[in-house]
């Protein structure tokens, strides 16, 4: 069984609009698929990972458009990303509000990851997708531009995109949108962005309703991952790291189930412990590490390694890099 990676609702609204433009009847596609006519009406809602690949598989055989996705990020608002855009739209600055993107990421979609990065005086957006989704990919990169034009002035640009997709008939299309150079093949997707340009002081500003979303944000990541048992298994594993290597006898016990059963439902997610383990202390490594207030040494501790050296051959095995060099990367 397959990891269950879902997508927040909400998106199949911009789908459907989109579909619109076609005059496409967006409502009898969601059906055929086993969805309700308009499943963008509960906002709460998440769809199954199959499902929306389903969907962007027959819209653009329905449009006959392969750069469908695309069209799709453009059209792209903030609303339609739950109370993560609410908290993205009243920001202090961009690089506050892509920050929050990438934090609450998870609430989108499980279906891939987000990373920000500063090298080179240069913020990179780099996007992890996981198989499949093609569109939805193609939607992510015109929608975090779009995002970007939406928060601070139309005429804003980053400073380059980069995927990992080849070049799209709708080549010239995409130069005309993003107008910033375009590299495809790319070894990883990502779009940069100037340091400046992420820093100014956003028109819409607002302290209380970014806090406000927030809070809904984390009310329904927690809601969530109660039904999530990798969710639940990796919040009692972040808690006994800093005691030791974990134990998953004792993980059981706070999840009230046996061993064998905490080893079964972790296998029909295509994990074991140790792997969730390892994956963990990965995560957990890299955002303790953008925190100045924690030394190398400390990050070893608060992920159970016994000394430093076990820590730094870990983290080069997940990054490439050690510790220390990627604390650097951070601040440019």
């Amino acid at each position: 069984m397959s990891r269950s990676f879902t997508s927040i609702a909400t998106i199949t609204e911009v789908i459907s609009r989109t579909l619109e433009a076609y005059q496409i009847d967006s409502q009898a596609l969601f059906q055929s698929l086993g969805l309700p006519a308009e499943p963008y009406r509960n906002p709460d809602a998440r769809i199954p990972k199959d499902a929306m690949e389903s969907i962007w598989e027959e819209a653009a055989k329905l449009t006959q458009n392969p750069c469908f996705g695309f069209e799709v990020g453009r059209n792209f608002h903030a609303t339609n990303l739950h109370a993560v855009g609410y908290a993205m739209l009243a920001s202090a600055t961009l690089r506050e509000a892509l920050e929050r993107l990438v934090r609450y990421q998870r609430l989108i979609s499980t279906a891939a990851e987000m990373d920000l990065t500063v090298e080179d005086g240069e913020l990179h957006l780099q996007i992890d997708p996981s198989p499949g989704i093609d569109l939805g990919d193609d939607a992510a990169f015109a929608a975090v531009v779009q995002f970007s034009r939406d928060l601070t002035d139309p005429e804003f640009n980053v400073r380059s995109v980069h995927m990992m997709r080849p070049p799209p008939p709708c080549e010239r299309e995409l130069n005309d949108f993003f107008r910033c150079p375009i590299t495809y093949n790319a070894d990883l997707d990502k779009v940069t962005f100037s340091l400046d340009s992420v820093d100014e002081l956003l028109n819409r500003n607002n302290p209380a309703v970014a806090q406000a979303s927030e809070d809904v944000a984390r009310e329904y990541l927690a809601n969530m991952d109660k039904k999530d048992v990798v969710a639940r298994a990796r919040v009692a594993i972040t808690g006994q790291l800093p005691d030791g290597e974990p134990s998953r006898k004792d993980v059981a016990e706070q999840l009230h189930m046996s061993e064998r059963t905490l080893a079964r439902r972790l296998s029909d997610r295509e994990y074991t412990f140790s792997s969730l383990v390892d994956e963990v202390r990965g995560q957990l490594a890299k955002e303790y590490l953008r925190q100045a207030r924690f030394s190398v040494t400390d990050v070893a501790f608060l992920l159970g390694f016994s000394d430093q050296s076990n820590f730094a051959r870990a983290f080069k095995r997940w990054t490439d890099e050690s510790p220390t060099d990627f604390r650097a990367r951070l601040v440019g």
